[in-house]
């Protein structure tokens, strides 16, 4: 099982990607595919970029400084100069966060309100709010390697593949793609646009894969999962190496 496991090579017999012309790189992507876009680090503390204007004319430069957050003054009414290609509003802030351009599978689609579902009137000012699509994403880490030590372990990716934890997914590498071992996490799953610099790929989880996440998001939102999903669980909990079994239950 990609060198994880006792010797059965599960990808052969659960096909992960699907790939052809039916998948479209200029969008819009399907539910499953396969993007890279901007994916901010949550899991550290949020930090506030607290911006002052320096362009006194096209209000197009700031300067400012990364600080805590203040909870007894910020996102909170503030007498603030104006910085108009920020469009900051009275109550809005600023994040400082963390992030890097990450390989991530599409798990959910979220149209736009089209003009004619909206009265003459309304549709001016609820067409920036409503007219973009959004997606739901669930980014991919890459796998530690000797090389190159990461969070996302050896051991963890075994596991992962072999579905014991529902909140992680396995992407063996592919096609220049997906460049290493991969672990999705559900966990950090985040609504987007997809808005550039994003690239879609002509790549996607296969039907019975995503059948297979279908049933790990039952379980994340505490719903009894099928039949064929548990077992699928049992049967790959089955193949897992003993040296990656060590202090599970």
């Amino acid at each position: 099982m990609a060198g994880f496991g006792n010797g059965t090579d599960i990808h052969a017999i659960l096909p992960v990607y699907h790939s052809g012309t039916s998948i479209s790189t200029a969008g819009p992507p399907v539910v499953g595919q396969l993007v890279l876009t901007v994916t901010p680090e949550f899991g550290h503390p949020l930090q506030l970029f607290d911006a002052e204007r320096a362009d006194q004319n096209r209000h197009a430069a700031v300067g400012g400084e990364i600080r805590p957050i203040d909870p007894s003054k910020d996102f909170r009414p503030k007498n603030r100069l104006p910085i108009l290609r920020l469009k900051l509003g009275e109550c809005e802030e600023l994040l400082a966060v963390r992030a890097k351009a990450r390989r991530c599978v599409v798990l959910a689609v979220a149209d736009g309100i089209p003009d004619n579902h909206l009265p003459v009137g309304e549709r001016n000012k609820a067409r920036n709010a409503f007219q973009r699509p959004s997606y739901l994403v669930a980014p991919a880490y890459s796998v530690s390697t000797p090389a190159e030590p990461r969070a996302m372990t050896v051991t963890i990716a075994a596991r992962a593949e072999c579905l014991v934890y529902p909140q992680l997914v396995f992407l063996p590498r592919s096609g220049g793609i997906i460049q290493q071992d991969s672990v999705v996490r559900l966990d950090r799953a985040f609504w987007t646009t997809l808005s550039p610099p994003s690239q879609l790929y002509a790549a996607a989880l296969s039907d019975i894969r995503m059948s297979i996440l279908q049933g790990q998001l039952q379980v994340l939102r505490g719903e009894e999962p099928g039949k064929e999903y548990l077992e699928m669980v049992e049967l790959l909990r089955g193949e897992l190496a003993e040296a990656h079994a060590q202090h599970l239950p």
